[in-house]
Order: C-alpha cells, then structure tokens, then sequence
C-alpha cells in the first residue's frame, strides 16, 4: 500500500509589490523549491501533487523542474480531466542522493511578466510510488525534506527584467506539515532481491591497480564506521554499487562468471547466498 503525505503549503507570484498608483511597483516572481534526501539504499520513484483551487492552474502558465544530476530537467505535469486545481509529477531520485523540485511560473513566456497577474497558492503532497528492493524487508522508505519560497524583485519601474539593473533575492523556509524534515512513508517494493553477477577478483585488481586513489575514500575510518554500522544486506548493496561503477570503465565488466565470497569460513558463489541463517533440528 503507497501512503500519501502533506508536505507544505507554496505560493506563485508575478505580482506587484504595491499595485496601486505613485506606490513602489517593483515586481516580484516567486517559484516553490522543495529539496528531497533519499538515505536509504534504494532507488525511488516520486510523485508530487500540487493542488490550487482559487485561482487554479489555468490562470497562469506555470513550469516544473527536477535537479538531482546539475541539470534542471523539464518534467511535463500529469493533469486529470476536468480538474484544472491539480498537477502530478512524477520523477526518479536515486538511492543516497539528493534533488531539487522546482516550480515556478513560466517567466520564458513574456505576457506572464507583462500581465504580472500571477497569483496561486496551494498545497503539495507527496508519495513514494515505487521502491527498489534493498533497504530491508519492510516497505517503508524514509525522506528528508526542506521547502523554500525563493524570488527576484525587478527593478524598480521595470516590467520585463532588464540586462542590469538593481535586482534583489528573497528566500525564506516553509514549515512542513508533519513538523519535522524526515518523513516515512509505505511504498510498493519492486524486487525484493537483485541478483548479483560479480566479476572475478583479477579484474577487481586490475581495476585497483589503474587508480590506487580508488581505494583511499573506503579506507577513511568515518566511511569504515559507517560501515561496520550497516546491516548484512546494505553492505551487500554497497558492495554491488561499488563494482557497478566498474562498468563505466573498460578495465572491469559483469561477466556471467561470479566472484567467491568468504564468508564464516565457506566459499559461495553469489552474495545472496553469505551469512544466510541455516535450518536445523536442534
């Protein structure tokens, strides 16, 4: 079952500061910036549901953005018939990573600033629709979260922003709803084991022998304190993540033949199989 919770409340603005007349008309524009944490050792599918009802979505042009990789990507909005107050996206956040949300109204088209009649305020929620399956047995995947409202005050007298001019930035933080940045949440497991095809220890070395500085990030004391912390399936993954990146580089690729693994002083040939609980009659 994939639970659904309230993150914050956001407000989109392309407005005047005073709109009356001789008054300081310098416009602002006002976009949604909800960073999301991933700590947990899977890969997670995410939906965010944007609902505004007075004015809705269709009073102004309005854009989405996700940011986990340096590139602001446009995610297109999924939005019901008939039910111009919601916009859905949905997006992947890798396991251990970190994105950035972003809406904002669509200032590329020049009558939203011209107009400056931009106005809409709502909520958002937030689900976890999928979950790979490392992270232990149960379905629930954690996140961290922080909303911000950002801006920029044009100049003063000006409509469209201009080459220079006095600009100004404002950004202040949203309370969550549930009153703290981590959140829990139930999800649908897509696997519940990976398999693992390991390559063979020569080409391990190899690997190692090309960049010895490969060695020096796992081999600091706080990484190793993490480490010995994790869980006989998170190491598991750590181990895999680690040799998936071998398969960017040409020294080292998965091959059908496995690596042995020792573990309490027997030989296996796959991962899942280390530290397995045995059955016995006694």
């Amino acid at each position: 079952m994939v639970s659904t919770t309230n993150v914050s409340t956001y407000e989109l603005l392309v407005r005047p500061i005073l709109n009356i007349p001789n008054s300081p008309n310098r416009t602002v524009i006002q976009g949604y910036f909800l960073t999301i944490s991933n700590p947990s050792l899977s890969n997670l599918t995410i939906t965010l549901t944007f609902i505004a009802n007075t004015p809705d979505f269709d009073s102004s042009q309005i854009v989405g953005f996700w940011d986990f990789d340096g590139a602001n990507n446009l995610i297109p909005p999924v939005i019901p018939a008939g039910f111009p107050c919601i916009r859905t996206y949905t997006f992947d956040l890798p396991a251990l990573d970190t994105g950035l949300f972003i809406l904002v109204p669509d200032v590329t088209q020049r009558r939203v600033i011209s107009d400056r009649n931009t106005e809409i305020r709502g909520y958002v929620t937030l689900r976890i629709d999928s979950a790979s399956g490392f992270g232990g047995n149960s379905n629930r995947r954690i996140l961290l979260l922080s909303a911000q409202q950002r801006g920029t005050f044009l100049p003063q007298g000006e409509i469209n922003p201009p080459a220079a001019g006095d600009f100004d930035q404002l950004a202040y933080s949203l309370p969550l709803a549930t009153g703290g940045s981590e959140v829990t949440l139930e999800t649908n497991i897509t696997t519940a084991t990976t398999p693992l095809s390991l390559p063979p220890r020569r080409r391990i070395l190899q690997a190692i022998e090309a960049n010895p500085n490969f060695l020096s990030q796992i081999s600091s004391d706080p990484l190793a304190q993490q480490l010995s912390e994790l869980s006989v399936e998170e190491q598991q993954r750590m181990l895999f993540v680690l040799l998936e990146r071998f398969v960017e580089t040409p020294q080292v690729t998965l091959e059908d033949n496995q690596i042995e693994v020792e573990a309490n002083n027997n030989l296996v040939d796959n991962l899942q199989q280390v530290n397995q609980p045995s059955t016995s009659n006694s």
